[in-house]
């Protein structure tokens, strides 16, 4: 992504917009699903954009397909969402 180099709010916007757009694609494994948020994030810190864990946790769930659906209903159903780490290894255990 070495579109995001520079600082200017032209490329912060289209950053968050593609971290917004983020979907999981039919076939993709949960791990390739996450280290697309994980890779995008880095990108915001190069442009001095800091993205909460919270926050990335919530849109890597708005990410997943409809099969998914009672398992993000199951989370978002609790007072607290889980750390982006918790939320990384529960996916993955749920895919195995």
């Amino acid at each position: 992504m070495n579109l995001f180099q520079n600082n200017s709010g032209h490329r912060k916007l289209a950053l968050k917009g593609i971290l917004k757009n983020i979907k999981m694609e039919k076939g993709e494994s949960i791990p390739k699903h996450l280290t697309k948020f994980t890779q995008c994030w880095d990108e915001f810190g190069s442009v001095k954009i800091t993205i909460a864990k919270d926050d990335m946790g919530s849109l890597a769930l708005l990410g997943l397909p409809k099969s998914w659906h009672s398992y993000q209903d199951s989370i978002n159903g609790r007072e607290k969402l889980p750390k982006w780490e918790q939320l990384w290894f529960d996916l993955v255990q749920k895919e195995i």
